[in-house]
């Protein structure tokens, strides 16, 4: 009877070990998830700043070029 009552503390243990290391997991997912949410917002940031000032850089010479080419047409 003493082997019995063992094997079921150790079952009990393996159910509680079982549920921490569930916790675990959870926990590190969580921790991954919001590491990978606020880098990859960080990374939008830096890169919607480029495409704005690549933007604004392109808009510029847009207006350099119609601005050449109209002085070309006048006569």
């Amino acid at each position: 009877m003493n082997v019995e009552r063992e094997i079921e503390e150790i079952k009990g243990t393996l159910r509680i070990l079982d549920e921490k290391v569930g916790e675990i997991t959870r926990s590190i997912r969580a921790y991954v998830d919001h590491e990978t949410e606020r880098r990859v917002e960080e990374g939008l940031d830096g890169f919607q700043e480029r495409i704005e000032r690549r933007l604004s850089e392109l808009e510029s010479r847009i207006e350099r070029l119609d601005n050449t080419v109209e002085g070309k047409n006048e006569p």
